[in-house]
């Protein structure tokens, strides 16, 4: 009798904790939906070596574990996800759980294949001539989902241009309000990004957000 009691004490603590998670993962995808939409574009995988897409997958993980912490979270959207990438993540303990973060195989510009839905499109890319200033919620902020340690310079602009997107860069500069070290890796990681984005969103205040950064002077 004294064990039926456990058994049943334990079955209730475990319902409740499952009411809870359920509760929990309600509460998050709601709160993304009224953020903007972040996409991580993934299809590079040709200027990768198989070191660097393993890398990027990391990234992809951590992207979510940022969105999951942020008091204001993102609509996360992983575009072009295939290959070496996609396979690398599958390997990854509970992704199929992921809340708020959609996968999706096909390239950016078959997701958005009319005009009227790249207009929200704005791909992030140091070479662009528009600062980053604020967040428009209805608007979806494109994030290049790829490791090259460098070597292929403009290739998120290049992609934005074919596409007739928007872009604009991030307010990381001597000038601030982010101001990197001069040591500091000036080409962040997809989830530093990422980081950046829903910290900016949840705090309104960029140099706040980018406590994140590595090598962050403010």
């Amino acid at each position: 009798e004294e064990k039926a009691e456990d058994a049943k004490k334990s079955e209730e603590a475990r319902k409740r904790r499952a009411e809870q998670r359920a509760a929990d993962d309600a509460a998050f995808e709601a709160a993304c939906a009224a953020g903007c939409r972040v996409v991580v574009d993934c299809d590079f995988e040709e200027l990768m070596t198989d070191r660097e897409a393993r890398s990027a997958a990391q990234q992809l993980m951590y992207c979510y574990g940022a969105n999951r912490r942020a008091a204001k979270p993102a609509r996360l959207l992983l575009s072009g996800l295939r290959g070496r990438q996609a396979a690398a993540l599958q390997n990854v303990s509970g992704v199929d759980d992921w809340k708020g973060c959609a996968r999706d195989a096909r390239p950016l510009e078959a997701i958005f294949a009319t005009s009227e839905e790249r207009a929200s499109l704005v791909y992030l890319t140091a070479d662009s001539d528009e600062l980053l200033e604020a967040l428009d919620p209805a608007a979806s902020y494109v994030v290049g989902g790829f490791v090259d340690r460098n070597r292929h310079k403009g290739a998120t602009r290049d992609k934005a241009a074919r596409l007739g997107l928007r872009t604009a860069r991030l307010p990381i500069s001597d000038a601030g309000p982010v101001v990197l070290d001069k040591t500091a890796n000036s080409v962040l990681a997809i989830n530093h990004v990422v980081a950046l984005l829903v910290g900016f969103q949840s705090c309104g205040d960029w140099g706040l957000a980018a406590r994140c950064l590595p090598g962050r002077k403010r």
